[in-house]
């Protein structure tokens, strides 16, 4: 019992350490995102702006994918952040910026391409079935064998000055033993309610809500992974 205590632990703390600092804007995307849901249901500008990007994903394709994702996970979250970060704690630089920047162009294209595969691999289950089954397959695959590795090494490559051969003589599997947990847990807590109410909403409602989920995730997310890199969130 005192091994799983300390497992869990050293999994939540990070995250716990982010809520600390950022709960605000936090709560205030989750609240957002609430009332995206309230306003789509209830008509008015929420749908008609739902359906218009809607329109823009469809005919920007990849290219929009990649810039809503930059938008959401990184642009909307460290702007909330420099409202909020307490003094001494440092500013990111546009190296920062553009580091994060890279990781959300390469989610955004990951994540279109995993939902298409997940449209083709269900598409003769409905309802509850094809949820919980995308559901198990977004967390236990593609999240814990890709999205979270990715994040680690993306970092991990950071950390070494962007120099490939320390950089692969770092990954080791002790590094991802002892990064993983704390970035794959808090993961699986945040998205696995989120992705059973967006999963259950109408296409159009799903990439708006999405944006600003992203966005309440990666707060943690990025602040995670820069502490253990030994960087401040």
């Amino acid at each position: 019992m005192r091994g799983l205590s300390g497992f869990w632990r050293e999994s939540i703390g990070p995250a716990r350490g982010a809520l600390r600092l950022y709960w605000p804007a936090f709560v205030g995307l989750q609240v957002f995102s609430a009332l995206l849901v309230v306003g789509y249901y209830t008509g008015g500008p929420v749908k008609s702006v739902a359906h218009w990007l809607l329109g823009w994903k469809e005919s920007g394709g990849l290219l929009f994918v990649v810039a809503a994702n930059i938008f959401s996970g990184v642009v909307l979250p460290e702007v909330l952040k420099a409202r909020l970060r307490p003094p001494g704690r440092a500013m990111p630089t546009w190296g920062d910026w553009l580091h994060l920047a890279g990781l959300m162009a390469i989610f955004g294209v990951a994540v279109d391409t995993f939902y298409r595969v997940q449209g083709w691999w269900f598409e003769g289950y409905s309802g509850v079935t094809a949820v919980a089954l995308k559901i198990l397959v977004d967390q236990f695959i593609y999240a814990l064998f890709f999205a979270m590795p990715l994040v680690v090494v993306w970092f991990a490559w950071k950390e070494h000055g962007y120099h490939l051969r320390p950089t692969l003589a770092s990954l080791h599997p002790s590094l991802f033993v002892k990064r993983l947990a704390p970035l794959f847990v808090p993961n699986v807590i945040f998205w696995v309610p989120a992705l059973i109410a967006l999963y259950a909403l109408p296409t159009e409602l799903q990439f708006l809500l999405f944006v600003f989920l992203n966005g309440a995730w990666c707060l943690l997310m990025v602040f995670i992974a820069r502490e253990m890199a030994g960087e401040t969130g």
